[in-house]
C-alpha cells in the first residue's frame, strides 16, 4: 500500500513539475537574457525560404518522447503567456530550448533530475 502511495506521489510531483519548469517563466539573469536575445536575432539573420527555424509566434509540434505524445504550442513573449492554452514564453526552460530549432531536433530540458525530451516534428508560421 505504501509502494502504490509513493508511486501515486511520484507521478503527481512529476507532473507539477513538468507543468512549473516546461510552462512558466522563470527568473532570467542577464546572461540568460543575452543568450536568449543573441539566438532570437541569429535566426532573423538567418531567414531563408529552404530552412524553417522556430522563432517567436511559430507553432510548434512536439513529440513528447518520455510520455509518447504529441504537444502543440505557440512560443510567445512572457506577457502573452498562457500554458493551459497552449502559448508558452520564450523565456520558459523550454522556450528557451526551441529558439532556432528545426524539424528532427531533440531537445532535452532538466526537471529536477529528470531529463524530459522532445522532438520537434512540424513549424508553422
Amino acid at each position: 500500500m505504501f509502494t502504490q502511495y509513493l508511486s501515486r506521489l511520484n507521478d503527481r510531483l512529476g507532473k507539477y513539475a513538468r507543468h512549473h519548469y516546461l510552462h512558466l517563466p522563470t527568473s532570467a539573469n542577464s546572461t540568460d537574457l543575452s543568450t536568449i536575445f543573441a539566438a532570437i536575432e541569429k535566426n532573423a539573420e538567418k531567414k531563408n525560404g529552404s530552412v524553417k527555424r522556430i522563432k517567436l509566434g511559430d507553432k510548434v509540434t512536439l513529440f513528447d518522447v518520455n510520455a509518447k505524445e504529441i504537444i502543440t504550442l505557440v512560443l510567445v513573449s512572457p506577457r502573452n503567456s498562457n500554458p493551459e492554452r497552449g502559448r508558452i514564453s520564450c523565456f520558459s526552460p523550454l522556450g528557451r530550448q526551441l529558439i532556432g530549432r528545426m524539424p528532427g531536433d531533440v531537445i532535452e530540458v532538466k526537471i529536477f533530475y529528470r531529463a524530459e525530451m522532445f522532438r520537434v516534428v512540424r513549424i508553422e508560421h
